[in-house]
């Protein structure tokens, strides 16, 4: 086990009265090594305050966490192989780019080669941008020098709290394969997101919290369900699709349906003899946002009958 919590809770004075608010309640999770995993939660669910129990910057009322068998400490060894990139990274502005990933890159006991640091610059885009300040970045472009910071060193954990914040799709996409090619070489990856569909396509293990608690925790292939039943299908719009063939949408001269699995050679010989192109047909299965609200709402319906 490379990271685990068990029955963690936390909580938090809060107003004038000092009024306790539970931010972690008998939180519970296992992490294995080699996992890509993503722990969502609607805002205010407990992400990042079980971040902050991983990373030693907050202490458990009760429960415990355990990074590599240890407790986590601030200034253990073990932050040697844990890299983090937080939600909402502050720096130093009167850095350059450069200057500042070479900062951050200088707390680590073994030193990062300047060479290193340059091909990180070029593989997150900001080479042209080496020499300016961190005051006069965009704030996608201090979400890439975050970035870069957090795969300075090839470490053996990533923590990694909404960070495709600020990110335009191409960048989104770049970082996405940059992610991908350090778990293939063996890091193990904590995601918190909110981006579901950038989640699906790159987490093996997903758990799902609220109220501070785990409601769910699985590998994501178990988690998705195919309806044998139905074929979702795109393909070329027309004026007389058959009465099999329920349309859910059209887009840009395409039409979105779902057919009965018993149907689907019959679609085939239709939109063969339309010379209609189609584009998917796939059986129907359930999206991480699906099954997300699920969860979320069977909970919820549990609570409000109780």
């Amino acid at each position: 086990m490379i990271l685990e919590a068990r029955d963690v809770t936390v909580e938090f004075a809060k107003g004038r009265r000092r009024e306790k608010i539970r931010a972690l309640d008998g939180f519970n999770l296992q992490v294995q090594p080699g996992d890509f995993f993503a722990l969502l939660g609607p805002n205010g669910a407990g992400k990042s305050t079980a971040l902050y129990c991983f990373l030693g910057l907050i202490r458990p009322d009760r429960g415990s966490v355990s990074i590599f068998g240890e407790r986590p400490m601030m200034g253990s060894p073990q932050f040697e192989r844990i890299a983090y990139l937080p939600e909402e990274p502050h720096y130093h502005l009167y850095l350059t780019v450069e200057e500042a990933i070479r900062y951050y890159g200088s707390l680590y006991y073994e030193q990062i080669p300047p060479r290193r640091v340059s091909e990180v610059m070029e593989l997150v885009g900001l080479s042209e941008f080496r020499d300016l300040l961190l005051s006069k970045c965009s704030k996608g472009m201090k979400q890439k020098a975050g970035i870069a910071a957090c795969i300075l060193k090839e470490c053996d954990l990533l923590f990694l709290d909404e960070p495709t914040r600020g990110l335009d799709p191409i960048a989104t996409k770049e970082f996405r394969d940059i992610l991908m090619q350090m778990h293939r070489r063996g890091a193990t990856i904590l995601i918190n997101s909110h981006m579901l569909s950038e989640v699906e396509m790159v987490s093996d293990h997903v758990a799902i919290m609220d109220h501070g608690r785990v409601l769910v925790q699985d590998e994501l292939r178990k988690l998705i369900r195919f309806d044998r039943e139905l074929y979702g299908v795109e393909f070329d719009a027309c004026t007389d699709v058959p009465e099999y063939i329920t349309v859910e949408g059209s887009e840009d001269g395409v039409i979105q349906a779902t057919l009965p699995s018993g149907m689907l050679s019959n679609f085939i010989s239709f939109a063969k003899g339309k010379g209609l192109a189609v584009y998917t047909c796939s059986l129907k299965r359930n999206t991480l946002e699906e099954i997300f609200m699920d969860v979320l709402k069977g909970i919820r319906n549990a609570q409000a009958s109780d």
